[in-house]
């Protein structure tokens, strides 16, 4: 049962990864343009944005890879200092 509930963990871990990452790019998909018919990014042609919510949005991306993080170390024996 531990083990489920574990698994259970990780899965709603990930979960959070790929939508705050979604989140992340439907920001940048709003305020920058693509180059031709590529899915490169044009920063160069990039509207005006509020780097706050950019950060944010990155920020909440970034935390919910930390938080599984733990999980990984575990699972693998391995260790960094991130």
């Amino acid at each position: 049962m531990q083990e489920e509930s574990k698994q259970a963990q990780v899965k709603e871990k990930i979960e959070k990864i790929f939508a705050a990452r979604a989140q992340f790019f439907e920001l940048l998909d709003a305020n920058v343009p693509k180059k031709g018919d590529t899915d490169v990014f044009d920063f160069d042609k990039a509207k005006d944005v509020n780097l706050k919510e950019i950060y944010a949005k990155f920020y909440a991306y970034d935390y919910a890879v930390r938080k599984l993080l733990p999980d990984v170390y575990s699972a693998y024996d391995v260790k960094f200092n991130v």
